[in-house]
């Protein structure tokens, strides 16, 4: 039976009713779905020309890691400057970046050692960029259709996981890897002329503070949070331990499962599929579950997704572990974003999220160079072997340390002292 406070809540697609959000989320989804054929085909490339996982793993390390080291840095820039033009720079860099890979490619110049340096360029605009993105996702709507921003957010980032792997693989058969890096710059320059005219509400300037002292205060504000500090952990075994899959498929393709860039886009294309029909079913009936139930979720089948994929040399039973892992991150992702959204301040929006963002980006790289180098030597099968059960035990321990992580449920902050009436309930879900 639906309650009063059920009829009066936005439906599940409302922030798509305001003009600037929705011009945002379809450029995204297009942008997104390109930067995915550019994911899919550097690592098909840098194992083809390699044949190493080390190598493999070392490009997405390089990609990712310069969002851990700029996290703090990103954090303030959000806080402190517009961010509407801090996304535009920074898009403009990674256009440059995606059209440089476009020439070395076009002109046979394009080596491993040039994969990683245009892989650094493109992570730096990156790092800086994410605090900025998320924090500016509720600038473009009312506080009233604010979860439903956050989750289609979420949604349309997962959405390009299943329609860019399978576009880029075929763009890389028909074409070859440089239309992949052509299209990816020219959505990257879409998105960048969307979010130049879109009209975000204002922020007041924040007072005038020493720089180290403007970070110092985010810190200390989500230290202050556990919720805050058990979504961040829980992002950063999330991205470090089932990242992985995805991150070092190119290699279980080959060696395990015998098949070729097909059989790679296929995996990744299952990941996304996956992450679509969880989207679709948390966007729909998400508010019946808790935050944290999902988050719980998540890690179960994240860890029988890794074990899964790894069980046999079977091709279509990896293809159900991928396919699993896909909602399994999905579950995680919104469930820990909508949690962090919703509990912080306006004016810590930024640098928290910039924390929450170098738990996530500081997993998928490490997870990726360390797990390519063991895969090389113990061989992929065992590395992601270990990685389920690892995320398996952290499941048993965030039920017995946190409660199964009942403090993401809140919908408000958790140093304030709420009634209890506000605080988590079967409605309150990402």
């Amino acid at each position: 039976m639906v309650n009063a406070a059920q009829r009066g809540r936005p439906g599940a697609l409302s922030a798509l009713r305001h003009r600037d959000f929705a011009f945002f989320w379809w450029a995204a989804l297009i942008s997104n779905a390109a930067n995915w054929m550019q994911q899919f085909t550097v690592p098909f490339l840098m194992f083809d020309m390699t044949g190493s996982n080390t190598w493999v793993g070392a490009a997405a390390f390089t990609m990712l890691i310069p969002a851990v080291f700029l996290a703090p840095v990103a954090g303030v820039v959000a806080d402190r400057f517009a961010r509407q033009k801090v996304m535009v720079i920074t898009l403009a860099v990674s256009t440059v970046a995606c059209a440089g890979f476009a020439a070395l490619q076009m002109t046979a110049q394009l080596t491993p050692w040039r994969i990683i340096g245009l892989n650094l360029v493109m992570g730096v605009a990156l790092g800086i960029q994410a605090s900025s993105w998320l924090a500016l996702v509720p600038l473009l709507v009312p506080s009233s259709s604010l979860l439903s921003a956050i989750r289609l957010n979420s949604a349309q980032f997962t959405a390009s996981r299943a329609i860019g792997p399978l576009t880029g693989a075929g763009l890389l058969a028909l074409v070859g890897p440089g239309s992949v890096f052509v299209t990816n710059a020219v959505t990257y320059g879409l998105l960048m002329v969307v979010i130049a005219t879109m009209r975000p509400r204002r922020l007041a300037p924040p007072a005038g503070q020493r720089i180290r002292a403007f970070l110092a205060a985010g810190v200390a504000y989500v230290r202050r949070r556990s919720s805050l500090r058990q979504a961040i952990l829980t992002g950063f075994v999330m991205a470090y331990f089932g990242g992985a899959l995805l991150h070092l498929a190119a290699g279980l393709a080959s060696e395990d499962y015998g098949v070729g860039e097909t059989g790679l886009a296929g995996l990744i294309t299952a990941a996304g599929v996956g992450s679509v029909i969880g989207s679709a079913l948390i966007i729909g009936y998400g508010d019946r579950f808790d935050r944290s139930a999902l988050a719980r979720l998540g890690l179960a089948l994240y860890a029988s997704a890794s074990l899964l994929a790894v069980a046999t040399t079977s091709y279509p039973v990896g293809l159900t572990g991928y396919f699993l892992s896909g909602v399994a991150h999905v579950c995680i992702a919104i469930s820990l974003n909508s949690a962090v959204q919703s509990q912080v301040a306006e004016e810590m929006r930024g640098r928290t999220m910039s924390l929450y963002v170098m738990g996530i980006f500081g997993g998928w790289p490490t997870g990726a160079l360390v797990g390519g180098w063991l895969g090389d030597h113990l061989g992929l099968r065992l590395v992601f072997g270990i990685n389920g059960i690892v995320l398996a035990l952290y499941l048993v321990s965030v039920i017995v340390r946190w409660e199964g992580l009942r403090a993401l449920d809140s919908n408000v902050d958790t140093m304030d002292r709420a009634p209890r009436d506000q605080l988590g309930t079967p409605g309150s879900t990402a």
